[in-house]
């Protein structure tokens, strides 16, 4: 009877576990379909604004607000997270301050982008959005290790278009992302050495947290970052042409990586 007990005990608490991680992933589709519906609606009434009644005037008005939209979203997104900051300090739920930052985070990231780069934002983040959604759902049906592996490679991937959409040109902002990779690239290496000394352990306001488990794949995050700063450095060298064929090869190294923790999760 004991025996039946604690398996029915543990049924039940991975069955709440699932519940939980499904109603997580139900909420970053949810969000996403709400942030791609606003893009879209400036992509209609912003952007592409045609001579109807009103629309000029609308994304006139628009224009002008858009200070005032980023100020009041950044103000929003600080107090926001200084309020979780301060309810998972005091051992509180941090939810709803959780919620709220995120909600001004995306806000304020859409208006800056939308403001800066118009039309080519707009575009740029509606292709952003599922693959937020996608990450999400990586990183609560994945190991860990995956979804840093999944970043990485989206960050690459990214490097590589930017690279070919200026054409391979001098440009200030492809080498500052560029630079800001670099960065990232050997943090990641280092972090990921330090976890592994840790057994995937990390202090994390004031208490030791698992981040990895024990039986993590290093190595391949290792791989990964090489196999990223090489097809960027090769966009740099062949040009931008081999930039596009280099960013099927990118895919085609992060389909494997699914395949290689889809088996192991099994």
């Amino acid at each position: 009877m004991d025996k039946e007990k604690r398996a029915a005990d543990k049924r039940a608490a991975r069955g709440h576990k699932e519940d939980a991680i499904l109603n997580r992933v139900l909420i970053w589709f949810g969000a996403a379909v709400v942030a791609e519906l606003v893009l879209l609606l400036l992509n209609r009434y912003y952007v592409n604004v045609t001579t109807a009644p009103g629309e000029i005037e609308f994304a006139g008005a628009l224009l002008k607000a858009w200070p005032a939209i980023i100020g009041v979203t950044a103000v929003g997104t600080v107090i926001c997270l200084l309020w979780a900051i301060f309810q998972a300090k005091g051992g509180k739920k941090a939810t709803l301050p959780g919620v709220l930052f995120g909600v001004f985070l995306t806000a304020l990231v859409i208006s800056v982008i939308t403001y800066r780069f118009y039309g080519a934002g707009v575009q740029f983040l509606c292709g952003i959005v599922p693959v937020a959604a996608v990450l999400a759902l990586v990183y609560y049906l994945y190991q860990h290790e995956f979804f840093l592996v999944t970043i990485l490679s989206a960050l690459g991937l990214l490097g590589l278009w930017l690279f070919r959409r200026a054409g391979g040109a001098h440009d200030t902002l492809v080498y500052a992302y560029l630079a800001v990779l670099a960065v990232i690239l050997v943090a990641a290496v280092l972090g990921c050495r330090a976890l592994a000394a840790q057994g995937g352990a990390m202090k994390l306001w004031g208490e030791k947290r698992q981040i990895f488990p024990h039986s993590a794949s290093y190595g391949m995050i290792y791989l990964t970052c090489a196999v990223v700063a090489v097809a960027v450095a090769a966009s740099f060298l062949l040009g931008a042409a081999a930039a596009y064929y280099l960013i099927f090869a990118l895919v085609g190294w992060l389909f494997i990586m699914a395949v290689y923790y889809t088996v192991k999760l099994m």
